[in-house]
């Protein structure tokens, strides 16, 4: 579910950076973020919740390695859509993780 959030502004480059390192990035974002950032704090929560699932993935051969892969992907593409004012509410994990920033 992706839902369009106003223009591009100060912050945009840090909605890329939360998921590029995955929950490493994710974590300073998240701690650097004022609880005013909904947004930021959101985008990088989802990318904590993201990478963690990838990373228990990547443990299992072949198939969670492909799996932990397609993930970064599509966290990426979260990151690059919310750079651009669209968020991008993936199932599960982002609900979890907008329950705790609402």
């Amino acid at each position: 579910m992706a839902t369009k959030t106003g223009t591009h502004g100060e912050d945009n480059l840090l909605y890329v950076m939360a998921y590029i390192l995955s929950w490493i990035t994710g974590i300073v974002i998240f701690a650097m973020s004022k609880p005013s950032e909904k947004r930021l704090r959101f985008n990088g929560l989802q990318s904590i919740f993201l990478g963690v699932i990838g990373t228990i993935l990547s443990f299992l051969p072949i198939v969670g390695w492909i799996l932990g892969l397609l993930l970064y992907l599509v966290g990426i593409v979260s990151g690059i859509k919310a750079y651009y004012g669209e968020d991008v509410i993936l199932p599960v994990i982002g609900q979890y993780a907008k329950k705790y920033i609402d």
